[in-house]
């Protein structure tokens, strides 16, 4: 991988050309260039990135460690026996990880959002569509998160006796979104130490939660554990499904997947602390989720998701309280990685907005839909209606990056430079782009259908309908970039590239 550059002349030569009003008070325009680096859409300079592979890797981590990856771990627990499913977490997470993070080197490379680069993938006015679709169909999982710590609270304070009025759930769950939102508006530091502190504490708890699930009941049912019922009659259907849920899971996290790693120090640390933090910790936490499902219908006959009530059920009371704690609490702390990371997103797109309206807008929609309170329901059609959306979203950025444009953008068109205006394309829209978008969408639902299971294409079933879409997208795109008059359209940056 190529070494990280300096962009501060960039900054310098480009930005400040279309803001003269930066030269006035040089302290005040530093803070302000820095915080719209961190909060906004100026690159990150080489002197201003903070992290290293460790500090990534804890952030990342850290930011998979919620309680949804226990809703995964049971999710797939019902779809197909232990050893698959533990092949299939980490070989299908990391397989899908290393594919569509390569692009994140451009995120370090410039210091900047891939959402800045996709200016050039749908146009000024295209990103703008895209992201709204992004947040409306990504942001539930937190109201996931919200959900399960408002059950984690309610089984902390049912093991000291108080019964928590249901009517309560709700209120617990936007507690939840405040707080996330809170560190997320003090900044990066506040959740770079929030993750040092709780991340190593939950990979402890991870170790003794998975070692009670695996003691509280014979080792044997935990290793040869198979679904009784599946529900479908071929065997290898689940296992494909599983799969999915696999890639599904991960594919998600490409709408934010640069704004940690365009922070730190080198391309190779910016792209490994996503692959190992999503792909490693975040299915260990998968995995744990499976062993106490498995060991939960093995005790009481039911298959239950919730990772509180699984440890309080199987656990003595002190070690339980202390995990419920920090189960709890991680759910607070991926709020705030995910609050900031949409919010730069939507500044990406929507510059003239304040990162703090951003902040306040996304913990409106997940307090919504805490009060909804169907989202954990409806867990595997919302995972499979995500990817529908996210793998061609992936395919575009990494043809893209690595074939169409060769690694080369126009900055001051992506940053909307005065003058400049090769993104503007169709009155804003890339429909080349956003085409292949739809078309992904359509060769997915073609496939397979997320909300009634019903399976239209076997033959194309076997790849998945994430990774049917996201080759078939890519494909596309692709090709189309080979002819002449569309290569003409959306490459009509090569005049303005400097870098």
């Amino acid at each position: 991988m190529h070494r990280t550059v300096t962009v501060i002349q960039l900054l310098q030569k480009y930005v400040c050309k279309g803001n003269r009003e930066m030269n006035k008070g040089k302290n005040e325009n530093i803070e302000q260039i820095e915080k719209e680096a961190v909060f906004g859409i100026l690159p990150v300079t080489t002197s201003k990135k903070q992290y290293g592979f460790w500090d990534a890797l804890l952030v990342l981590g850290g930011y998979c460690i919620a309680t949804w990856s226990y809703t995964q771990g049971s999710y797939l627990a019902t779809l197909v026996g232990f050893k698959q499913l533990l092949i299939g977490a980490f070989l299908g997470a990391i397989l899908m990880l290393a594919i569509y993070q390569l692009p994140v080197i451009l995120s370090v490379r410039y210091g900047i959002d891939i959402w800045i680069w996709l200016k050039a993938v749908f146009g000024k006015n295209g990103i703008k569509v895209m992201t709204v679709i992004i947040i409306l169909v990504n942001f539930p999982w937190y109201a996931v998160c919200a959900s399960l710590f408002a059950s984690s609270m309610a089984n902390l304070f049912g093991l000291v006796g108080v019964t928590m009025p249901q009517q309560l759930y709700p209120v617990l769950g936007i507690f939840c979104v405040v707080l996330g939102t809170f560190i997320a508006y003090k900044g990066v530091a506040a959740i770079t130490w929030t993750t040092r502190v709780f991340v190593p504490l939950l990979l402890l708890i991870g170790c003794v939660v998975i070692y009670v699930g695996c003691t509280s009941v014979p080792m044997d049912v935990i290793v040869n554990y198979v679904p009784k019922d599946t529900g479908y009659g071929n065997s290898i259907i689940p296992y494909i499904i599983s799969i999915e849920a696999n890639f599904a899971f991960v594919i998600t996290l490409v709408g934010g997947m640069a704004e940690i790693p365009r922070l730190t120090k080198t391309e190779r640390a910016g792209f490994w602390s996503g692959v190992l933090g999503q792909g490693v910790i975040g299915s260990f936490f998968v995995v744990i989720g499976a062993v106490m499902a498995i060991a939960m219908q093995h005790v009481t006959g039911e298959m239950v998701d919730d990772p509180t009530l699984m440890i309080a059920t199987l656990s003595a009371p002190a070690l339980a309280l202390s995990s419920l704690l920090l189960v709890g609490f991680a759910n607070v702390g991926t709020q705030a990685v995910g609050s900031y990371i949409y919010g730069v997103m939507l500044k990406s797109a929507f510059q003239k907005v304040k990162y703090q309206t951003f902040l306040v807008i996304l913990a409106v929609y997940v307090g919504v839909l805490c009060l909804w309170g169907k989202v954990v329901e409806y867990f595997g059609s919302f995972l499979t209606i995500g990817a529908c959306i996210y793998a061609p979203l992936a395919a575009l950025l990494c043809v893209d990056f690595f074939l169409v444009r060769k690694q080369k953008i126009s900055l001051r068109s992506a940053l909307g430079v005065k003058g400049f205006q090769a993104y503007e394309y169709t009155k804003g829209f890339n429909w080349i782009g956003l085409g292949c978008v739809v078309f992904g969408i359509i060769l997915s639902l073609a496939i397979y259908n997320p909300i009634s299971g019903e399976i239209h294409c076997m033959p194309l079933f076997y790849l998945t309908p994430t990774g049917c879409s996201f080759l078939g997208t890519g494909l596309l795109y692709y090709l189309l970039s080979l002819i002449p008059a569309v290569k003409g359209y959306i490459l009509r940056d090569r005049e303005e590239i400097t870098v």
